[in-house]
């Protein structure tokens, strides 16, 4: 890898993590059994290790979903307003295992915290009822998308590994394939 590619990695990796940081609600897509697609969100805390926790409630139609597959895919994209341009808004997208979090764990107490950190006392109301779960996405690899010409390829444990996201960029309708 040349100096140019390392820095430019270098900029991804700083740019991920301060959307991580920035955007305090992801996007959910996950799949019923009969195979439905369903778009959600959830308020969302990232811990070190780049685990995401949302907490959700049973009545919540996503709540099955999450809890039959094991799986979804999470978006972390910025707000609009603070966007140059609709079509080109910093976001990650991540395939995710998911796992239900023992109430009462570590693992809950660090989650539930982090969420209550991000997202207010709301949450402080929130995990006294018993209707809500926390959940945790690991992710396996996804895309970071950072602006026109500017796709990643996101992977490993904690996301640490960035590479180019395919070969010959955007081409127009016109151009020679």
């Amino acid at each position: 890898m040349d100096t140019d590619e390392e820095k430019e990695f270098e900029w991804a990796a700083k740019e991920m993590e301060a959307l991580l940081q920035r955007v305090r609600c992801c996007q959910l897509a996950t799949v019923s059994s009969s195979g439905s697609p369903l778009a959600s969100y959830a308020p969302v805390f990232v811990d070190e290790e780049r685990r995401f926790y949302v907490f959700v409630s049973a009545i919540a139609k996503h709540y099955g979903h999450l809890k039959r597959s094991g799986k979804a895919s999470l978006s972390m994209i910025d707000d609009e307003s603070a966007s140059e341009n609709l079509f080109a808004r910093k976001r990650l997208t991540v395939d995710c295992d998911v796992a239900l979090v023992e109430r009462d764990s570590e693992a809950w107490l660090e989650g539930t915290a982090g969420l209550q950190r991000r997202g207010g006392e709301t949450m402080g109301y929130l995990k006294e009822l018993s209707d809500f779960d926390l959940f945790r996405l690991r992710a396996s690899e996804g895309r970071l998308v950072l602006g026109f010409g500017k796709a990643y390829r996101v992977s490993g444990e904690r996301l640490e590994t960035i590479a180019y996201l395919g070969a010959g960029g955007h081409r127009s309708k016109n151009s020679s394939k």
